[in-house]
């Protein structure tokens, strides 16, 4: 099956190369080959609406902390952005409120700050999210935001691999500044600039830890596919239960034996 990227994404190709030290050096891991690419126009941002840039400027790493980084925290969410930027259009700033509710909510390290031990764990308790119905449903599904999730920690391959996770950081970072400006309560505008301070550090470590995006989208390619067995396995069960129910539901129950009165 194609990929299907939000459009947005698409222009990258363009405006990325040779930002932001994306020269790779030689001597790498085989890099994973994938379906080809597709576009939605339904996914895309509306039409003329320029696409993210990677950040002409990436504070180093080390300005932003003074121990080595954890590993818990080294988790960038594309899965949540994926889905968020799908589900409404490439970010229409009328739904600026919107979308970073969605974002926050399916996004656990963004939203509430959890830390997790790996990013398999990351991906399911945003898969969990989105399956509970807790928030809109978006035209990716599940799996769809795992699957794009993998293409943007790829990027554009070995010669420039980061550049779509620092634009979708980038991005993340400005669309949660503006939406800080835009609050009223004081918690909810707390909650922005936190979720926006975690996207600045993620930028930085991605710039700096361009070999671990690798590993990170084979965790979101795993996790896909592991989806994608348990659903296949469900329809299966399901349409044979249909068949033996004759229906898509279980027939009523008979009374075997009926008791006689008094």
């Amino acid at each position: 099956k194609d990929w299907v990227l939000p459009k947005r994404f698409m222009m990258l190709k363009a405006t990325t190369r040779g930002r932001a030290g994306t020269d790779r050096a030689p001597g790498r891991r085989p890099f994973p080959t994938l379906p080809p690419l597709s576009v939605e126009p339904v996914l895309g941002a509306p039409p003329g609406a320029p696409p993210p840039a990677v950040p002409t400027r990436i504070p180093a790493l080390a300005s932003l902390s003074r121990g080595r980084t954890s590993p818990p925290v080294r988790f960038p969410p594309p899965p949540p952005y994926a889905h968020t930027l799908a589900l409404y259009h490439g970010g229409d700033e009328a739904l600026l409120s919107d979308f970073c509710a969605t974002l926050l909510g399916v996004s656990g390290a963004l939203g509430s700050q959890q830390v997790f031990a790996s990013a398999e764990e990351a991906l399911q308790a945003a898969a969990h999210v989105l399956e509970a119905g807790e928030h809109p449903p978006g035209p990716l599904g599940t799996r769809g935001a795992m699957r794009e999730a993998a293409r943007i920690l790829l990027g554009e391959g070995p010669a420039n691999q980061k550049s779509y996770t620092l634009a979708a950081l980038g991005d993340l970072a400005q669309t949660l500044g503006r939406a800080r400006k835009q609050a009223v309560a004081p918690e909810e505008g707390d909650r922005l600039y936190r979720a926006r301070k975690k996207c600045q550090f993620l930028l930085s470590w991605t710039n700096e830890n361009e070999d671990a995006l690798t590993p990170l989208a084979l965790d979101c390619a795993t996790a896909h596919r592991a989806h994608t067995v348990a659903a296949e396995e469900v329809a299966a069960l399901t349409g044979e239960l249909e068949q033996l129910w004759g229906g898509p539901l279980p027939p009523a129950r008979r009374t075997l034996i009926e008791e006689l009165p008094g």
